[in-house]
């Protein structure tokens, strides 16, 4: 007699969507579902009402885990991937996991306990051992052995970014970043690659000179006091590349606080798209990476998650955004 095995063996798709066909749950392409079900007419395969009872429970709820939804790209990520999910009949769970390793394996566990049925998963911890990777999780900005992830063209951030401080005349510049430590091609998140891009780019130019500050990735929200003491003893620097628009931010109000003039005396730019609300004055020139084709190929991956798409990457197009800070 044939079983569930079986049937997904010669129908050449996962158990789990054979159990969506049978159940008639979740998201199936129709050409799956078609050949599901010609394979269950043809196997005769009769399902087992006791073993139905046992498959995975579906909530239609997926939770996303962030880092601090303050961040202004965070916020807006969170939005597009909630309108995503709500259009294919999913819920969101917002889990602000405020960097802590803690929360976030508790969060993690909800999915192994079938408390959600998918999550995405944007984090800066080391929460690999954490995983299980049968069950549906995305990662955006972060690379995880066996796990999807989608990010922006990190790297090409980085180019597009030196490149227009190069064009602008800039001769002693500064990154403002993820790590100042070690060797500037070391990748920590796929974010790592914005400082590599931008390294490589103005080492091909030969300026080797840059000045590397570190901005720790576990704190979104340096105030001004603490980014005086970081930019106090660089007073001949011209241009400034910053791994987010609020660290950009921040740096001009330092410099305006200084009597520097932005972009006149000091080119800026930032990362995530100038968003205009920060409602300063200006707007910053900045790094555009797409939240809404973001949001997009996060949902397409979590809907097809079953085929085979474990070691899949989607790489997201960044372009300039013009401003008024350089």
């Amino acid at each position: 007699m044939a079983n569930i095995k079986d049937v997904a063996k010669q129908a050449g798709c996962g158990i789990a969507t054979v159990s969506r066909v049978i159940n008639k749950s979740g998201y199936v392409k129709k050409e799956t579902r078609d050949k599901v079900e010609a394979v269950i007419k043809e196997l005769g395969y009769k399902p087992n009402e006791i073993a139905r009872s046992m498959t995975r429970q579906r909530n239609n709820l997926v939770a996303f885990i962030l880092p601090n939804s303050k961040h202004l790209f965070f916020a807006e990520l969170l939005y597009h991937v909630e309108e995503e999910l709500f259009d294919i009949g999913y819920k969101l769970m917002l889990c602000n996991s405020s960097e802590r390793l803690e929360k976030e394996i508790q969060y993690l566990d909800m999915l192994k306990n079938n408390r959600v049925d998918a999550i995405i998963l944007l984090t800066n911890n080391d929460v690999e051992k954490y995983l299980n990777k049968k069950l549906p999780i995305v990662s955006f900005d972060r690379y995880f052995d066996d796990v999807p992830y989608v990010a922006s063209d990190n790297y090409m951030g980085g180019v597009l970014a030196a490149e227009r401080l190069l064009a602008q005349g800039c001769k002693n510049i500064m990154f403002i970043g993820d790590d100042a430590q070690g060797e500037y091609t070391e990748v920590k998140t796929d974010v790592s690659k914005r400082r590599i891009g931008f390294f490589d780019t103005l080492k091909k130019h030969n300026i080797d000179n840059i000045i590397n500050v570190e901005y720790p990735l576990k704190n979104y929200f340096v105030t001004v006091n603490q980014f005086r003491e970081l930019l106090e003893p660089y007073t001949e620097v011209d241009g400034i590349f910053c791994i987010s628009d609020f660290v950009a931010y921040t740096v001009i109000k330092v410099l305006e606080g200084r009597g520097k003039r932005v972009p006149e005396d000091i080119k800026v730019i930032g990362y995530d798209g100038g968003r205009t609300f920060y409602n300063f004055g200006k707007t910053i020139t900045s790094i555009n990476q797409d939240s809404k084709a973001i949001a997009q190929a996060i949902v397409k991956l979590l809907v097809n998650f079953d085929n085979d798409n474990s070691n899949t990457k989607i790489i997201i197009p960044v372009e300039i955004s013009e401003g008024q800070t350089a």
